[in-house]
């Protein structure tokens, strides 16, 4: 299960004609085990050929799925909503330039990874930082952020703006000077560039992403505790503006995994259900992590205030990547080596939190021995759910889920004391991928009729029914042929 297989008697021999980077009959095997038939993968080095595919794609009216780097773990990857559509691979666009310090922000281009911009930043740029997602370190910055991605900053697509777009029928546009300014994204007049978010009415080549300055203390705030009490102490913060950033917070079943994958990576070898209990004993408690940066006096007022106001039964801690090496190596002196082992362990999870991105966060995938979340041993799919902050709320969706799928994990989003996103994941061997896709079609049914909406789809995904009228307008008038991404974020 999972390998893309070429369509017998294509017709489909245009893309030979872009010799070294056309790919016959690509491997296209994928975490969520869904199959697609994909006839050629193409992955052209210049903004110019991009445009050359297109207006070949439209000439001969064959469908393209655009990808920044084919990284949409869980919901699909690389692969297209349909058979037969041509896979184009944007990956070989990694231009990373025009830093502007006046605006805080930076060019960038699809296939330019979180690892890259980081290491572009460590280099020209060691005062500014970028939001970092857990989706490790070869994902596409801007392919995350138009698909809204939310890192530990906030949402991605309010980082994201000036997008350069290719329309199907060969013209472009871009941010134009006297009308666009580096310092704000929208120009008088009509915004377009929401357009291109969650769509397929282009191809996007480039954009601008925000960036900001690193503060004097930055630290993480790990919360610990009950599920209900977590969720009221953060709410409370909330209110108070003690914190802005979006807290992640993990089941018990999900830290396990986690554990079990730090250690792992750690230790270059698969621990022993032992072993993960002694360095994360935490057994019934939900974890939580979230962002605090400014002057250190500000930063240690708010850590007084959150404890003062946190619920019975919650335990806070703090800390950075610094303080957490020097923790471990001293516990490593007084003989505490589960202690710190764990924090060994911890640092890249911490990391993220602080604009350090790494592969920390897959690490709850099972059968993920690093490398790329495609070729686990086992399938994953993702899928979300929104709704207001509570604890009820969060309940239903993980009863919603686990009603049709026992072997499930869950993280919770907390955007601000408003917005909840629960993102579960199902796990499954080979032999259950139908019955893990079957399952998932009925979790997002009965989700959206508890009133449980998606905030984005993967390609296994419909869209709901309802605003059809203007987004088919929208996309007759951008791509009449249906070329580009056909049944992408359509009902």
């Amino acid at each position: 299960m999972g390998d893309a297989k070429v369509t017998e008697g294509t017709e489909c021999s245009w893309p030979a004609r872009f010799g070294t980077w056309a790919e016959r009959a690509p491997d296209a095997k994928a975490l969520c085990r869904t199959v697609r038939e994909v006839p050629w993968r193409l992955r052209p080095p210049t903004v110019q050929d991009v445009g050359s595919v297109i207006k070949e794609a439209y000439a001969n009216r064959t469908s393209l799925w655009p990808v920044s780097r084919g990284c949409n773990w869980g919901y699909g990857s690389h692969l297209p909503v349909r058979n037969g559509s041509v896979i184009l691979d944007l990956s070989k666009l990694d231009a990373i330039g025009d830093l502007d310090r006046a605006s805080l922000s930076v060019r960038i281009e699809p296939g330019v990874t979180q690892a890259s911009l980081y290491q572009y930043l460590s280099k020209n740029a060691p005062d500014l930082a970028f939001n970092v997602t857990g989706a490790g370190l070869e994902t596409s910055v801007l392919g995350n952020a138009l698909e809204r991605g939310i890192g530990y900053n906030g949402e991605k697509d309010r980082d994201l703006y000036a997008l350069e777009v290719l329309l199907p029928d060969g013209t472009s546009f871009a941010p134009v000077a006297g009308l666009n300014h580096k310092a704000r994204p929208s120009p008088a007049g009509l915004a377009t560039d929401f357009l291109f978010f969650q769509s397929n009415f282009g191809v996007v080549v480039g954009a601008r992403i925000r960036l900001r300055i690193r503060q004097q203390a930055e630290d993480a705030i790990v919360i610990q505790g009950p599920l209900d009490s977590v969720i009221l102490t953060l709410k409370r913060a909330y209110e108070q503006q003690l914190i802005t950033n979006p807290t992640h917070v993990a089941e018990p079943g999900r830290a396990h995994r986690l554990g079990y994958g730090l250690l792992r990576t750690l230790w270059q070898r698969s621990p022993t259900p032992e072993e993960v209990s002694l360095c994360f004993p935490e057994q019934n408690s939900y974890s939580g992590i979230v962002a605090i940066y400014g002057r250190r006096k500000v930063v240690n007022a708010a850590w007084r205030e959150m404890k003062r106001l946190s619920e019975k039964g919650v335990s806070l801690s703090r800390g950075n990547t610094r303080m957490l090496a020097l923790a471990a190596t001293w516990l490593g002196r007084i003989g505490a080596s589960n202690k710190a082992t764990r924090m060994r362990a911890l640092r890249p999870i911490l990391g993220l939190t602080l604009g350090e991105p790494s592969d920390a966060g897959l690490a709850s995938l099972d059968g993920f021995e690093g490398g790329n979340p495609d070729h686990a041993d086992c399938g994953a799919i993702y899928g979300n759910a929104v709704s207001s902050l509570g604890p009820e709320n969060a309940k239903r969706a993980c009863a919603i889920v686990r009603n049709q799928w026992k072997d499930s994990a869950f993280t919770w989003i907390f955007v601000d004391n408003r917005c909840m996103i629960t993102v579960y994941t199902l796990h499954f061997s080979d032999a259950e991928s139908g019955a893990a896709h079957e399952a998932n079609r009925s979790i997002v049914r009965d989700l959206r009729a508890a009133g449980f909406p998606q905030y984005r789809l993967g390609v296994d995904t419909v869209q709901a029914a309802g605003a059809e009228g203007l987004v088919r307008r929208i996309k007759n008038a951008f791509d009449p042929l249906g070329l580009i991404a056909p049944g992408h974020y359509e009902s």
